[in-house]
């Protein structure tokens, strides 16, 4: 079996997490579309019986385009979703085609590391690992018990690895790959306080430098945790705050209030520069106006305001995007004008776009594709 990453637009630098852990366990190497998007058909190269393709939500419609050409080449081969070990990544569930393999194991230290060498894209994520551009990925727990409406992850039981297990990783990617940095990715990381000062004074003797993109709830942030982050070594966190109007923080069920979240920005930005606060365009009860609040407001606490598209939860199937290329307004709170207006208002704010192809690797997609037309 060959598997496969499917191009999803975004997070270029950050591997299929879900995906290397099936594929270390499978012993089953990768084709990755998403960081190594052309050629674009070398997967058609890989003579097997059964083919396997990790679905999100995002890449759902690319996870059957993929499909569709496997089976007009080669209508002998099996071509399976596969899932398992991780349920959601970057906001994104993972979901399933008609034909699955579901690896049943759990999120626990029984996981082996990830060998990111079965990626063919690894060359890539190992020269700028070892150049402190991209960060190193970690995940040190997954799930969260909390019901924001809007989240993929929630009123899902708590899985974590030990700290210990977390560090041995850390010190493994760095003997191994040479890392310079590492990023955690759980989906909410200060449930448990006592957990996040173990994890920081066991990782400080490391002298990686690091940073919570996802994962950090605002009303389970204190000072105690801020010092113990920044004497680790992290220099850059994230909140997801969502919006600062009332009423919608209690209609999407976010379990925090204004205050909460004034506090932990005041605190936050005592101990770190860079401060990012993620928010939704389009929740349920909001509007225009509001959604322009929380972007003031924003711009008044000087944080980095990064704004996405509030995606239905039965809209996830679909293939939309929250954000980057691709990304448009899906929710009927108000005007799909209004909200794209405040989405292009807010893009000087985002990380450039990503999945832009150069000269190079637009030649020889180009080529690839005259390829697969001689040989059909």
């Amino acid at each position: 079996m060959v598997l496969v990453n499917p191009y999803a637009g975004v997070n270029r630098d950050i591997p299929n997490l879900a995906l290397v852990y099936i594929a270390t366990y499978l012993k089953t190497k990768v084709v990755d579309l998403n960081t190594l998007p052309s050629p674009y058909y070398r997967f058609l190269k890989y003579k097997h019986d059964s083919v396997g393709i990790s679905v999100q939500s995002r890449t759902y419609n690319e996870a059957l385009k993929i499909k569709n050409i496997y089976k007009k080449k080669n209508p002998e081969v099996k071509v399976y979703s596969v899932s398992g070990i991780l349920d959601v990544q970057c906001c994104y569930p993972y979901l399933r085609l008609e034909e699955d393999i579901h690896i049943e194991l759990d999120f626990s230290d029984d996981l082996p590391f990830p060998v990111y060498e079965l990626f063919d894209s690894f060359f890539i994520f190992k020269n700028n690992w070892q150049q402190g551009k991209w960060q190193y990925p970690l995940m040190t727990s997954q799930g969260c018990p909390y019901s924001c409406i809007y989240c993929a992850s929630r009123n899902r039981s708590w899985q974590l690895r030990s700290v210990d297990n977390c560090y041995e990783e850390l010190k493994m990617a760095k003997e191994r790959y040479s890392i310079k940095s590492f990023v955690i990715l759980d989906d909410c990381f200060n449930i448990d306080k006592e957990r996040v000062l173990r994890f920081c004074e066991k990782v400080q003797p490391l002298g990686l430098s690091w940073s919570c993109a996802n994962g950090l709830r605002l009303d389970r942030f204190d000072e105690d945790i801020a010092i113990a982050l920044k004497n680790a070594g992290c220099n850059f966190i994230s909140f997801g705050i969502e919006s600062v109007d009332t009423q919608i923080l209690a209609k999407i069920k976010k379990g925090e209030n204004l205050e909460q979240i004034e506090k932990a920005i005041d605190i936050a930005r005592s101990y770190f520069k860079d401060i990012n606060g993620y928010f939704i365009i389009g929740l349920p009860g909001s509007s225009f106006q509001k959604d322009i609040e929380s972007l003031n407001w924003a711009k008044r606490r000087n944080i980095n305001a990064f704004f996405s598209y509030y995606i239905p939860p039965d809209e996830l199937n679909k293939g939309y995007l929250f954000y980057g290329r691709g990304a448009r307004p899906v929710s009927d709170a108000y005007p799909h004008r209004l909200q794209k207006k405040i989405y292009i208002l807010t893009r000087y704010m985002r990380p450039p776009s990503e999945g832009i192809l150069n000269l190079k690797e637009i030649i020889c997609n180009l080529k690839d594709k005259i390829y697969f037309l001689l040989e059909r």
